[in-house]
């Protein structure tokens, strides 16, 4: 290998390298929620509560969300996050749902961001119930991923699922909220809603100026490889 396509080829591998560094990783903390609610912040939509004794129209209780040991996944109990999501006061079996959950500030670069967290409801009357509670992830007040465990016959029973989503972040501040709300009103101990292993990765986009120099060094190594071969058939000849 002569000199200069050594050079050359050892531009387009730190150009490529240049790409791989690009900061990727998370941007939330305390995502499973091993460290209770740090980082975290509770809030309650309008009329809505979200505490294991939840707030009525004429007792106010203190409107925050906690952690407990819960077998979100179906394989084994660790923490998460315990909401007991519904409505303060009526009209119930109406929407909107009202409850709330957890938020958490960040900044980042900007770039692709993928997020995933696994998801339960669990219900405990041996009646049934109409909706137990629809889990959704919001960024920056948008709902970005939702899933509904609806209605069921009777108790107890666990509901289990995930939320996932990709979508492209701008550089600066944003806010991710972990959220849960029913149309009715809660009671202690009867349904209730959990997240877990809350994971929220950024990718940063690669600089055009980056992508620039891999597409015209990978050129200018296929020239040169080109090149070489013309040279090696003509010396045969």
């Amino acid at each position: 290998m002569n000199k200069s396509f050594a050079k050359l080829s050892a531009a387009v591998v730190f150009a490529t390298s240049s790409v791989g560094v690009a900061h990727a990783g998370p941007v939330l903390i305390n995502g499973n929620f091993e460290n209770g609610l740090t980082g975290w912040t509770s809030y309650t939509t309008a009329n809505g509560t979200i505490a294991a004794t939840p707030s009525t129209p004429t007792q106010a209780q203190p409107q925050s969300a906690s952690v407990v040991s819960f077998n979100t996944t179906g394989s084994g109990a660790s923490n998460a996050l315990f909401l007991n999501a519904g409505k303060i006061n009526g009209p119930y079996n109406s929407n909107p749902g009202e409850g709330g959950g957890v938020s958490q500030i960040f900044t980042t670069a900007g770039g692709v961001a993928t997020f995933s967290a696994d998801i339960a409801a669990y219900y405990t009357r041996s009646s049934g119930a109409l909706g137990v509670g629809l889990m959704s992830v919001l960024v920056d007040g948008v709902v970005l991923a939702s899933y509904d465990f609806g209605d069921v016959a009777g108790g107890p029973i666990t509901l289990r699922n995930t939320l996932n989503f990709t979508t492209t972040l701008s550089a600066g501040q944003h806010t991710l909220s972990l959220q849960a709300t029913r149309l009715f009103a809660p009671a202690s101990g009867v349904a209730s809603q959990y997240f877990d292993n809350v994971s929220f990765d950024v990718a940063a986009v690669p600089e055009p100026a980056t992508w620039a120099l891999m597409i015209v060094g990978f050129g200018m190594m296929g020239a040169s490889l080109r090149h070489r071969r013309r040279a090696a058939v003509t010396f045969a000849a």
